[in-house]
């Protein structure tokens, strides 16, 4: 397991402002803070349609031998695809390749020709419902975005199914097919499902540092997200003062620090967000415990988050909603499949997180969330609770303490 210092000694400590902010005031953060601040208001700026460049989709690599052995490397990976995190540490571990994803970088800068700005998703067939769902948000409240979102899929045949269904919808979205997946596969193919699910958690680490390594501001998405508003206001304002910004569960302000989660991940390329992302990535090989990538943030990094040179901001539930916190007034700009776990009724719940956030047609009016008709194979009860902490802790604020 990598040691706490040695997260410390990878991002030197510096004075934290009493709200739990940094205070980075040497000149070269101030100036990279300037220039960072030029760079995402551009971005944020008219819906981004006037930096949307047309970008070329490239076609990956395609398997060039051993056909019936790739087809059956390519089901093990793409099962990996689908997963979310891994839980627990299988006894057989599964480890990643230490740093970047061979061909992610090459592949993101042909494809991209305006703002270093990309998003990225794993995906596989069977969670591909959930990402048509998180593109059809896109194109609802923000279609100039679809442009810089990249699919990392595991084989050629996912990667021709995914690029046939969106065509049916009449745009086209980026794949890219991480052929390193498959042969990581076949060096672990020793190892359980869930381990496998572990190594593809540690994946998206990977795939951040790469493009933050070659100065791409970058944003992962799990397929069971979807988005209720145009997220460039969200990404402009966070990253002006911090680093790295994960997700969490729930929970209101440092609250949320104990329920981080990275089914969203946005990192800035600052020589902090970078020197983090190596420390994070390196630390899969070491690392015993539960929880997969966010397992290790949770324990080595969240402790020691005030004293880093790194700022890392974790967003609570107004920003980050679910099935646990979600409510139609709350305007978060993100919704997560979190709290259902029964596949069939997370996609009810985010089918119609889409319906809202799409626009209406007086035809087929929109009802209520249902979140009753969903509780069977979501936590109902979870929710209850996450209410209670939210009303519990709005009360604690109100009264000054």
């Amino acid at each position: 397991m990598l040691a706490s210092a040695e997260v410390g000694d990878a991002v030197t400590p510096t004075r934290a402002s009493g709200d739990g902010a940094y205070d980075g005031d040497d000149s070269e953060r101030a100036r990279a803070r300037r220039t960072w601040g030029a760079r995402i208001a551009g971005l944020a700026a008219g819906a981004c349609v006037a930096l949307v460049g047309a970008l070329a989709v490239q076609g990956s690599r395609g398997t060039r031998a051993g056909e019936g052995r790739s087809r059956a490397l390519a089901g093990a990976a793409g099962a990996a695809l689908g997963s979310s995190h891994s839980t627990q540490t299988a006894m057989v571990r599964a480890l990643n390749a230490p740093g970047h994803i061979p061909g992610l970088a090459e592949h993101v800068e042909q494809v991209s020709t305006t703002t270093k700005f990309r998003m990225l998703t794993f995906c596989n067939k069977s969670y591909w419902m959930f990402a048509r769902n998180l593109l059809e948000s896109l194109k609802a409240v923000s279609p100039s975005l679809v442009e810089f979102w990249t699919i990392i899929v595991a084989d050629e045949e996912t990667k021709a199914y995914i690029q046939s269904e969106v065509r049916l919808g009449g745009v086209s979205v980026d794949v890219f097919v991480d052929e390193d997946l498959k042969t990581q596969v076949l060096k672990n193919r020793g190892a359980s499902k869930e381990a496998l699910k572990a190594m593809l958690s540690w994946r998206r680490v990977h795939a951040m540092q790469t493009l933050v390594d070659n100065d791409y501001t970058t944003m992962f998405l799990e397929p069971d997200v979807a988005i209720q508003k145009n997220p460039l206001q969200v990404i402009h304002d966070q990253l002006l003062k911090a680093d790295v910004v994960l997700s969490s569960d729930y929970g209101l302000g440092k609250m949320a620090r104990d329920h981080a989660s990275t089914k969203i991940l946005i990192a800035k390329p600052s020589v902090q967000a970078k020197k983090l992302f190596n420390v994070w990535q390196r630390a899969e090989a070491s690392y015993n415990g539960e929880g997969a990538e966010i397992g290790f943030f949770n324990t080595q990094v969240v402790p020691h988050i005030d004293d880093l040179t790194a700022k890392v901001k974790i967003l609570d539930q107004t920003v980050v909603g679910n099935y646990l916190s979600h409510h139609i007034k709350a305007s978060q700009a993100f919704v997560t499949g979190t709290g259902c776990d029964d596949v069939n009724y997370k996609i009810n719940f985010m089918t119609q997180v889409l319906r809202h956030v799409q626009p209406s047609d007086p035809n087929a009016p929109v009802g209520e969330f249902d979140y009753d008709g969903v509780a069977q194979g979501c936590d109902l009860a979870g929710r209850a609770k996450v209410f209670k902490l939210s009303n519990e802790y709005a009360k604690k604020i109100a009264s000054g303490y």
